[in-house]
């Protein structure tokens, strides 16, 4: 996954369709020595370092359940910044198992609390907010979030701003919005960043998928690709190969289109991710019988032959 924020917080961290925060160093190292009345939890400490280790392995499940555990050590010390920590990543968690309803319950519950100790909600949960809203369909619910993300008096963190345009970029791909997709890709250009240069490459390639520009459009995704392996994130590297096969297949070139189809489901069937390895897979195992590639269309049968039978 992306990890591109740091906050105050020590144990809240994201994941999106596009957000994920960093935990912070502090509290969290395994060697660190904490002396006696510091006030740091270790158990508290304990589970949420584990919960984002089985979050960064793919193991999404187990970080739910252990996140859960965290709050209800949060709970136990009456903790508020470590009960909404929890409460957030406990709806990125769900949103990356697609239980969308789930994941908007803790996002409220996380404003709720936050709203209860008279402080206001920061930017980093209403764009996980937003993300979900564009997740579940409610691009205008999602639009309005990011535009009061985006007000001069929230003063958003850099990495909170650009990944609000981030995800207006893919709002604007998905209402037919050309103009407004250049716009946001625009916005990020501002940003020097090199971290967002994979969010700045998709977009390209949506707005050249738009445009029935198909070659840019696979070039665009490509790169998208290579700089989300570079940053370990493979669900997002896995995507920008789905998108990039689309783009061939659009092209006409079905060789093309069912190797990077087979690349995808390959890698999202080692993260887990079986609803999307199983679509790519067939889609790569359709091409490669349109290309006459028998190997890789007997391969990705096998892949698919393993996962329907799990």
């Amino acid at each position: 996954m992306i990890r591109y924020l740091r906050f105050r917080n020590a144990y809240r961290h994201a994941v999106l369709i596009l957000v994920v925060l960093l935990i912070t160093a502090g509290g969290c190292g395994s060697s660190r020595v904490v002396q006696k009345g510091s006030g740091v939890d270790e158990n508290l400490t304990r589970l949420n370092n584990s919960a984002r280790i089985s979050y960064d392995n793919g193991r999404l499940e187990q970080a739910a359940n252990l996140y859960r555990q965290a709050l209800n050590r949060a709970y136990l010390r009456d903790d508020r910044m470590a009960i909404v920590d929890a409460q957030y990543n406990l709806a990125v968690c769900n949103l990356g198992l697609r239980s969308y309803d789930k994941a908007l319950v803790w996002v409220h519950q996380a404003q709720n609390e936050l709203v209860r100790g008279e402080e206001s909600v920061t930017t980093d949960i209403l764009l996980l907010k937003a993300t979900i809203l564009y997740r579940t369909g409610k691009l205008d619910d999602a639009w309005q979030i990011t535009d009061q993300i985006l007000l001069p008096s929230n003063q958003p963190a850099e990495a909170v701003e650009s990944k609000t345009h981030f995800l207006r970029g893919l709002i604007a791909d998905k209402r037919g919005d050309t103009n407004q997709l250049r716009k946001e890709i625009n916005a990020l250009n501002s940003f020097s960043a090199s971290g967002l240069k994979a969010d700045l490459e998709e977009l390209n390639g949506r707005l050249a998928m738009a445009e029935n520009n198909w070659d840019a459009a696979i070039q665009a995704f490509d790169s998208s690709a290579r700089r989300r392996r570079e940053k370990l994130d493979y669900r997002k590297m896995a995507q920008a190969l789905a998108l990039a096969a689309e783009a061939c297949d659009q092209a006409g070139k079905p060789s093309n289109a069912s190797k990077r189809y087979f690349r995808a489901g390959r890698s999202a069937a080692r993260q887990g991710n079986n609803q999307d390895a199983i679509k790519w897979l067939e889609r790569a195992e359709q091409l490669a019988g349109q290309a006459g590639d028998e190997p890789l269309k007997q391969e990705a049968r096998a892949y698919l032959k393993s996962l329907q039978t799990n």
